[in-house]
C-alpha cells in the first residue's frame, strides 16, 4: 500500500496532472492485484455514470456564455450606477458584483477572472491601491465556489450522497453573510483610501442600468428559485441556466460564429473536472479496498479526540493540503475517508461541507497553487506574491469567519434545520 501512495505523490510532485497521478496510483494497485482489465473500465465508467454530474458542464457553459456575452459588464454597470456616489463605492461594487456573478457561475477562477478583467483597471484608474484591490477581488472570487451554483458542492453531494439542494441552501446563506462581511471591509477600505466619490446617478441612468441588466438579474432567480421551489432538480437547473444564458447572449447580439470557441472552451474545462473524477474514483477504489477509512476511524477514535479538537485538526489539514491541490481533487480524495468519522463525532455533513469550501476559499489565494492568485496576477500584471500580500488581510478575515462557524456553540444546529 505504501508503494501505491508513494507512486501517487511522486507523480503529483513531478508535475503530472492530478487526474493522471490519481489514475496511475489506482492502476498500479490493480496491476499488483492481478485484477482483470475489466475492473479498470468498470471503475472509470462508474465514476462518470451519475446523472448529478451533468450539472457541472452545464453550469460551466452558462458561466462562459455570461462572461463572454457582455452580461458581466451589464451587471457591474448596474452596481456602479447604484453605489458610485458613496465613499466606499468601487471596492464595495467589486464585492457585490463578484457575489452576483458567483450566483450564475460556480467557479472561483472564472469569477475572479470575469470581475477582475473589468474592475481592476477601473479601480486603478480611480486611484485605489492596486495591490489591495487585487487582493480584494482575488479573495471575493472565492465566493464562486460557495454561492450556488457551486461545482465543488455538486461534487461533494455526489461523493457523500448529501442533498445538493440542501448544500446549495447552506452555501447561499453563508455566502450572503460572507459577502456582507467582505462588503463592510471593502467599504472601510474605500472610505479610508481618500478617493473622492462620483456624482450620484440620475433617475434616467438608474432606469437604463436596470433595464440593461434585468435579464442577468433574473438568472439566479430562475435557477435557484426553480430548485428551492421544487420545479426542477439541480441538474435540470444547470441545463436551464445554460439555455437561459444562451438566450441572453442572443438578445445581447452574440453571433453564431462565436459559439464554437465558447463551447470548446467550456468542454475543455468540464473534461478536466471529469478526468479528475474518474482518476479519483480509481484511487478511491484502492483506498476502500485496503480498508483505509476503517483504519483511520479506529486510529482517530482511539486517540480520544474531542469533537472540537477533531474539527480543528481537519481544518488545519485542509488549509495545508489546499496549498497543493485544488478543491475538487481534495473533496474526492478526502471525503470518502472522513465521512465515517463525521458520523462518529456527530458532525452534520452539510455544515462540514461549508467548512471545507471556506477552507478552499483560502486555498485559492495562497501559494504555491492558489489559482486566483495566478489569475489576478495575469490580469493585473503584478507579481503573484504582490497579489498574495494584498490578500493577507482578507485571509485573516476568512480564518476568523471559519473559526466562528466551527467553534461558536449553536451554529452547527442551524444547518440541521435545512
Amino acid at each position: 500500500m505504501a508503494a501505491i501512495f508513494s507512486s501517487f505523490l511522486a507523480a503529483l510532485f513531478s508535475g503530472m496532472p492530478v487526474a493522471f497521478a490519481l489514475g496511475a496510483g489506482g492502476l498500479i494497485y490493480l496491476l499488483s492485484q492481478d485484477a482483470a482489465p475489466a475492473a479498470l473500465a468498470s471503475q472509470l465508467f462508474s465514476s462518470l455514470s451519475s446523472s448529478s454530474l451533468m450539472a457541472i458542464p452545464f453550469f460551466i457553459l452558462a458561466a462562459e456564455i455570461m462572461s463572454r456575452s457582455g452580461a458581466t459588464m451589464r451587471l457591474i454597470a448596474l452596481i456602479d450606477t447604484l453605489m458610485r456616489h458613496t465613499r466606499g463605492g468601487m471596492p464595495v461594487i467589486a464585492v457585490i458584483a463578484t457575489a452576483l456573478f458567483s450566483s450564475i457561475c460556480g467557479s472561483s477562477v472564472a469569477t475572479a477572472a470575469a470581475i477582475g478583467t473589468v474592475l481592476l483597471p477601473e479601480l486603478k484608474e480611480r486611484g485605489y491601491n492596486p495591490r489591495v484591490s487585487a487582493g480584494l477581488i482575488a479573495t471575493a472570487g472565492g465566493l464562486g465556489i460557495l454561492i450556488p451554483p457551486s461545482v465543488p458542492l455538486v461534487v461533494y453531494g455526489m461523493v457523500t450522497e448529501t442533498s445538493i439542494g440542501k448544500l446549495f441552501a447552506a452555501g447561499a446563506i453563508v455566502g450572503v453573510v460572507l459577502t456582507f462581511i467582505l462588503g463592510v471591509v471593502a467599504y472601510v477600505y474605500g472610505a479610508c483610501s481618500g478617493v473622492a466619490p462620483r456624482p450620484r446617478a440620475t433617475r434616467d441612468e438608474l432606469a437604463t442600468a436596470f433595464k440593461d441588466s434585468a435579464g442577468v438579474l433574473l438568472s439566479p432567480v430562475i435557477v435557484l428559485g426553480g430548485i428551492y421551489g421544487g420545479f426542477f432538480t439541480p441538474t435540470e437547473a444547470a441545463a436551464v441556466s445554460a439555455v437561459y444564458a444562451m438566450f441572453l447572449a442572443v438578445m445581447y447580439g452574440y453571433r453564431g460564429k462565436e459559439l464554437l470557441p465558447l463551447l470548446s472552451g467550456s468542454a475543455t474545462i468540464a473534461s478536466v473536472i471529469m478526468m479528475i473524477l474518474a482518476g479519483a474514483q480509481l484511487f478511491g477504489y484502492v483506498v476502500t479496498n485496503e480498508r483505509i477509512p476503517n483504519a483511520m476511524f479506529e486510529l482517530i477514535t482511539g486517540m480520544g479526540l474531542s469533537r472540537t479538537a477533531f474539527v480543528a485538526c481537519v481544518m488545519i489539514f485542509f488549509l495545508i493540503i489546499g496549498m497543493f491541490l485544488e478543491v475538487i481533487s481534495i473533496i474526492l480524495i478526502c471525503m470518502p475517508i472522513l465521512m465515517p468519522l463525521l458520523g462518529s463525532f456527530e458532525i452534520n455533513a452539510i455544515f462540514f461541507a461549508v467548512l471545507v469550501v471556506l477552507n478552499m476559499e483560502i486555498a485559492v489565494i495562497t501559494p504555491p497553487i492558489g489559482l486566483n492568485l495566478f489569475t489576478i496576477s495575469a490580469i493585473s500584471g503584478m507579481p503573484v506574491m504582490t497579489v498574495f500580500r494584498g490578500c493577507l488581510p482578507f485571509v485573516a478575515i476568512l480564518l476568523l469567519f471559519i473559526a466562528a462557524l466551527a467553534f461558536v456553540p449553536g451554529v452547527e444546529s442551524l444547518f440541521r434545520l435545512l
